[in-house]
């Protein structure tokens, strides 16, 4: 592969560019004496433009996340819903640097990593608000916040509405009882 191709991803290489012109320049030539070579040469340039287009349809593709990582991203998020989770836990668990995780995740996810964790870790905090009858404290340190205070300012930002609200907004209320007969 020459240097050209590698560091001009979204052209084409030197040499193809070089080819493709003188496909084009030797068509326009031919068009009139000879349609019969014009089109053949029209055809080996169209051919050379689409396998361009093909390259360039996959090229857009490496941007993302490749399956396994994916599954092993969201299995590994999951499975430390329970702690501080950073961004480059994530991405070392998935052989990628920092940087280049959270542009790949972004563009597999459509939103940022550090979004997603904090979703996850909303989503957990309110599976226990529901199911236990731990104090916010507890469910804060449990879905890895720092303290109650950090985690009703993220709460607060993501769901709009405070986490004890919210939390009595779903509980179930008892039915009332029916009034006993005298």
């Amino acid at each position: 592969m020459t240097s050209a191709s590698t560091n001009q991803s979204s052209t084409l290489p030197h040499d193809q560019t070089l080819i493709l012109a003188r496909l084009v320049t030797d068509a326009s030539r031919a068009f009139d004496r000879d349609p019969d070579k014009a089109r053949e040469l029209v055809l080996r340039a169209s051919q050379l433009l689409e396998a361009e287009v093909q390259r360039l349809t996959r090229d857009r593709q490496t941007g993302k996340l490749a399956p396994w990582q994916v599954r092993t991203a969201t299995n590994f998020i999951d499975q430390n819903s329970d702690r501080n989770l950073q961004v480059r836990d994530v991405a070392a668990a998935v052989r990628l640097s920092p940087s280049y995780f959270s542009h790949a995740f972004k563009e597999s996810f459509g939103r940022s990593a550090k979004g997603y964790i904090l979703e996850c870790r909303i989503a957990r905090a309110k599976h226990l608000m529901l199911t236990t009858r731990d104090n916010l404290a507890h469910i804060a340190l449990a879905c890895g916040f720092s303290d109650q205070a950090h985690f009703c300012r993220t709460f607060g930002g993501l769901i709009g509405q405070t986490p004890s609200r919210w939390r009595r907004s779903r509980q179930e209320r008892p039915t009332d009882l029916p009034a006993l007969a005298a």
